[in-house]
């Protein structure tokens, strides 16, 4: 037991977990694979090494890098300039709004 507690850290329940990351229970549960939880039945078990490992995963999956993010701005242009912004072809656009409404949902 004590190799255990010293590889993944102290077991915790849903609600230890709701409070350590003040969240609600109901949250805790739904989201237990993304915090590094298991469940064993109708039971949820968490360890305090594997919450933090899953959340500093989770962040540097969403931080974009330091090196990569600022050239993929640079080639950001308006709507009229195109890149996929916005409307590529006003024409098409003013096409699609002066169709009939088919079922009812601008009525």
């Amino acid at each position: 037991m004590d190799i255990l507690r010293s590889e993944l850290g102290r077991p915790m329940t849903t609600k230890q977990v709701a409070e350590f990351l003040s969240l609600d229970e109901k949250t805790v549960r739904k989201y237990y694979r993304e915090l590094g939880g298991i469940r064993l039945g109708r039971h949820y078990r968490f360890f305090e090494k594997e919450i933090c490992n899953a959340i500093q995963t989770k962040r540097q999956m969403d931080c974009p890098s330091e090196e990569r993010g600022p050239k993929e701005r640079e080639n950001i242009q308006d709507e009229k300039g195109g890149f996929g912004l916005g409307i590529v072809n006003e024409q098409n656009a003013f096409k699609r709004m002066e169709r009939p409404d088919r079922h009812g949902l601008f009525g």
